[in-house]
Parts: C-alpha cells; sequence; structure tokens
C-alpha cells in the first residue's frame, strides 16, 4: 500500500506530507483547490511528464515522493526483484521525482539514483491514475487481449506459447546459420581442401626449421669446417709436435719431485687434468669430421626444405605454430561441410516440429478466448450497466492475425504469431440503443470510459502488485442518484486495496470510509495548497457544501442540507 505521499515546492504546494489508508478515500474541495495536482504528482511517479512551470515560485527544485509498503506483497516484492530493485526485511520502497529549473531533474528508488524508464516500470505497476483526459488504456490494442486473458486465467495456454514461440525462433536461427555458413562453405571448399592439402603433404615440425638452420649453416661451410677440425686435432695429438706430447712431458719431469712440494702436486693435478680435456676435445673433434657431410644432393634437399617454410610462413601470413593450427581448422572446415547436408535435415525437421507445436499452442489459445469471451463480455455488461450506462452493450471480437509471408498455420490459416498468441482482439461497445458497436476507445466519452474501466477493473479485482488506483472525477456527467452505482463499485474495488476517487457528487463522497479535503490558504503572502482530513462534524460540512450545488435536490436552506449530508453519511 502507498503509506505516504510527500510533495514540495511543486505548484501550490509548499510543503505536503499526506498519509493514505487502506479501502476508499474520497478527496473533495471547491472547483479550483488543486485537487487534480494530487493526481498529477501521483502520475509523477509513474514516469508521468514534467513541466518546469510547475516548480514553485522562487524555488529551484520541486519534488514528489511516495513510501510503499510492500510487505505481504509476493507479486509486487518479485516484480521489483526482477527490475534489480532489492527491498529490506521490512519490504518498503521509496520513489521519488525531482524536478528542477536549471539543469535535469533526478529519479530516487530507495535513495539511489535511477531512471526515468525504471521508474515507468516500477510506479506504472504500484499505481494506477484513471482520469478523463488520461483515459488511453482502453484505447490500447493490447488492452482487450489482456484484460481477457486475464479473466480466462489464460497464464499457462499463453505461457506455452511463448515457450513454443522462442523454441521455433531458436531453431529457425540455427537452420538459417547453419544454410549460411553451408552455403558459404561450398563456395569456399575447393580452396580450403586444396590449402589443407598444401599443409599436409607439408609435414611442418616447429622444431624443424631451426634444425634446418644449423643443417645448412654445417653443409655450406663444410670444407672450411673440415680443414680446422682436422688441423686442430693434428695439433691437438698427431703433429710431430703436439699438445698430448708436451702435457706427457711436463708431467714426466714433475711428476719423480711430487712429494718435495704441496704445491707442486696441485699444479700435477692441473696437468692431468689438461691431459684428460686434450683427449675429450680430439674425441669430440673425431665425432664431427665424422658427422658432417658434404653431399650437394642432401644439401639441395635442405634448401630446398628449408624454402618451403618460408614460402608457407609468408603465403599465409603465420608463424609455423599458426600454419598448423590452421591446417586443423580446415580439416574441421571440410569435415563439418560433408556433414551439411545431414544437419541441415535434422534442423529442419526439428524446426518444422516446433512449427507445428507452435501452431497448436497458439491454436489452442485462440479456442480459450472464443469460448469465454461472450460470458466474459455478459459480466461486465452486468457490471458495468448500473454505473448510468443501462444501454451498454460489450463484444469481443478474436480475429487471426493473419499473415500471408508466415510460414507458421493456425487453425490452416498462416498467422503472425507474437508471446501474446496468433489474435487480433478488440472490445467493442454500444452505449446507445440503436447505435453501431465500434471500439470502446473511439466510441465512448471520456466519462463513459472511465466508468467502463472501473467496471472492468472490478471484474478483474485490479492488478495484484497495484497498491493505490486513483479514479479522478469518473462521475462526471452524472447525477447524484446515478453516480451511487458507480460509488458502491469503487467500494467493492477497494476492499482488496487501495482507492482514491477525486469527486464533486455528496453521493459518491459520502460512500468512501475516508475522506480528505484540498483547500487553499494564504500565508506570508502566498497561496499555499493543503490536505486536511475531514471527520466526524467536518465531513458532515463538506458533504453539505457538495449538497449546496443541487438546488433541486435540496431545498429548505443550510439547515436541510446539513440534514441530508448526515442521512447520506449515516450519521441520522
Amino acid at each position: 500500500m502507498l503509506r505516504e505521499l510527500r510533495v514540495g515546492n511543486l505548484a501550490l504546494v509548499d510543503d505536503l506530507v499526506l498519509g493514505f489508508e487502506t479501502g476508499l478515500t474520497m478527496l473533495t474541495g471547491e472547483t479550483g483547490a488543486g485537487k487534480s495536482l494530487i493526481a498529477g504528482a501521483l502520475s509523477l511517479l509513474t514516469g508521468g511528464k514534467t513541466d518546469r512551470q510547475l516548480i514553485r515560485e522562487g524555488e529551484d527544485l520541486a519534488f514528489v515522493e511516495g513510501v510503499f509498503d510492500l510487505s505481504g506483497k509476493r507479486e509486487a516484492c518479485q516484480f521489483a526483484a526482477g527490475l534489480g530493485i532489492r527491498l529490506g526485511s521490512d519490504g518498503m520502497l521509496v520513489l521519488r521525482r525531482e524536478l528542477r529549473r536549471e539543469g535535469r531533474g533526478r529519479v530516487l528508488i530507495n535513495g539511489l539514483v535511477s531512471s526515468l524508464p525504471l521508474l515507468e516500470q516500477l510506479g506504472g505497476e504500484l499505481l494506477s491514475i484513471q482520469s478523463q483526459d488520461q483515459q488511453r488504456l482502453l484505447s490500447q490494442p493490447m488492452f482487450p487481449g489482456e484484460f481477457l486473458d486475464a479473466i480466462l486465467e489464460n497464464e499457462k495456454e499463453r505461457e506455452r506459447v511463448a515457450t513454443a514461440l522462442d523454441r521455433f525462433q531458436d531453431l529457425q536461427a540455427q537452420y538459417e546459420h547453419r544454410f549460411r555458413e553451408e552455403e558459404f562453405a561450398r563456395q569456399q571448399l575447393d580452396m580450403w581442401r586444396y590449402q589443407y592439402q598444401e599443409l599436409e603433404q607439408a609435414g611442418l615440425d616447429p622444431d624443424e626449421e631451426d634444425a634446418l638452420a644449423e643443417r645448412l649453416a654445417l653443409g655450406r661451410n663444410a670444407r672450411a669446417l673440415m680443414e680446422a677440425a682436422g688441423q686442430a686435432r693434428e695439433g691437438l695429438t698427431e703433429g710431430q709436435i703436439n699438445a698430448r706430447q708436451l702435457i706427457g712431458a711436463a708431467d714426466g719431469l714433475l711428476n719423480p719431485l711430487a712429494d718435495a712440494s704441496p704445491r707442486l702436486q696441485s699444479i700435477l693435478e692441473l696437468i692431468k687434468e689438461a691431459e684428460a680435456a686434450v683427449s675429450e676435445a680430439t674425441s669430440g673433434l673425431e665425432r664431427f669430421l665424422d658427422g658432417v657431410d658434404a653431399d650437394p644432393e642432401q644439401l639441395d634437399e635442405w634448401e630446398a626444405r628449408k624454402a618451403l617454410y618460408e614460402d608457407l610462413r609468408r603465403k599465409y601470413d603465420r608463424t609455423i605454430e599458426g600454419l598448423i593450427e590452421l591446417r586443423g581448422a580446415l580439416a574441421e572446415r571440410i569435415s563439418r561441410q560433408e556433414e551439411a547436408a545431414s544437419d541441415l535435415d535434422k534442423l529442419a525437421l526439428s524446426r518444422d516440429q516446433a512449427r507445428l507445436e507452435l501452431g497448436e499452442a497458439a491454436g489452442a489459445l485462440r479456442e480459450n478466448r472464443r469460448q469465454g469471451a461472450a460470458k466474459v463480455a455478459a459480466r461486465a455488461v452486468e457490471t458495468i450497466r448500473p454505473l448510468a450506462l443501462p444501454e451498454l452493450e460489450l463484444e469481443f471480437v478474436i480475429l487471426a492475425d493473419l499473415d500471408e509471408t508466415s510460414s507458421i498455420p493456425v487453425g490452416n490459416k498462416p498467422c503472425r504469431i507474437t508471446r501474446r498468441g496468433a489474435d487480433k482482439i478488440q472490445l467493442l461497445a454500444r452505449t446507445n440503443r440503436g447505435e453501431s458497436l465500434g471500439e470502446v476507445g473511439r466510441i465512448a466519452s471520456g466519462g463513459e470510459k472511465s466508468r467502463i474501466f472501473l467496471g472492468l477493473s472490478v471484474l478483474q479485482r485490479g492488478n495484484a502488485r497495484q497498491s493505490l488506483q486513483l479514479f479522478d472525477e469518473i462521475d462526471a456527467g452524472l447525477g447524484m442518484d446515478n453516480a451511487v452505482p458507480v460509488a458502491e463499485l469503487l467500494g467493492r474495488l477497494a476492499a482488496d486495496g487501495q482507492v482514491v476517487c477525486i469527486t464533486h457528487l455528496p453521493t459518491v463522497a459520502a460512500r468512501g470510509e475516508h475522506h480528505l479535503k484540498v483547500e487553499k490558504s494564504v500565508s506570508a503572502g502566498r497561496t499555499i495548497l493543503q490536505v486536511v482530513p475531514v471527520p466526524g462534524e467536518a465531513r458532515v460540512a463538506e458533504i453539505a457544501r457538495l449538497l449546496g450545488g443541487d438546488k433541486s435536490r435540496i431545498e429548505g436552506g443550510p439547515d436541510q442540507q446539513v440534514a441530508y449530508a448526515r442521512q447520506l453519511l449515516g450519521y441520522a
């Protein structure tokens, strides 16, 4: 429920704090007192349009703030959570809209800066503001279908349609993607095969190119390397004077005297190590000379192999590792293309099955609607006729939403299907005998639409998430007696929540559980709008004031008006 409304610096409002109770609340006041300003303030919390001219003279900031208690409102809490809004354990929600004379206004939800689209969604679910100049809902194309489905409790049938539609669209998208992929692959297949064969035949190895570079370096310099290695071996062991002989001679001279000096012993150890190193180096040179291959044919093969690596890297602009990855990707593409026909057949089969299921789901929803539409219309007429619409006739017309380009048949005819089904639903009305039926949003007057909407709201028992419904002069154009059924219907609607009614009629105002009065006062030379409760005798006086405008009803002056006011209120 809406616990509190606070308005600051908006038009004639200085600082207004207004509490709301459950049940039916009447809002009255002199003509021009500012009753519609309260409706306008609440409308701002649903994302309604702003006007900087509404900011009070001399102020830079105006605001409207609503405090909602959603504890016990499970659907409302779930809706808020779905929008990413976290509520505390107390279930309190605060919506605030700020208007600035300079710069942009702000939206705050529970103290955090938010966006206008989010306020529109959340505020629209919590508040319903209906007035003669705001009767757009009945004219909206989606309203008849949404209302009819809500009354017929078609939630499961609509969910079935939505699920089937999602599945069909997903499979259709998969099929189209695979078809485009197959078509492109067909054009590229010869090239892919050529590239794969070229890379496969190359037998690429990430380590081979470095090994080739080393072999080529050896091969190209084989003669010089062999000569240098041979001379080095001769100098170490085979020459007339070589390193091994010299080291052996040094060892022979010093070894007999080794015990004479510890220092000499360490030198002898170094000489022996040098002798071992010479032997090891000689063996290494011999192995090197054995491994050097100066075969020209082998060298040509290595040159060709290295050139192949260079050509492939340049051709594909990739590293050797990248070429190996490309070879694997090409193999996968070729394999996938070879399986394309089978994939497309399977996807087409699944898609066609999903198409049939979608058509059946939409057809079942249509059948439910057609079977229940007349009963719903009859119930609505029975509810609304007492609201000064004795000749009212209502009819739901359910037409197939035909689309020759659609591939989905519903009832053997191609239809455009949305998550709401495959139907175009209209609510036709006749308010006067002898007239033709027409769309209710076009043929009904503002007051008639207000009363029709009220009756439909009672039939639907309102939106479970809405904390407050406000009706602005729903009884406009009615006499006092004709407005009594309107008040009774408002009372029925308020039994499940909060309803506020702005009215000028005493017979309506007297039916409220609570009564607020809008009045103006002057303070410090400025006009200020106030909203005050009118209990007890104050309420009698207000009802009497409203009666003062109907001279045909009350004769005998103010005393008779007060007496009749007491009678209407049940105080007599």
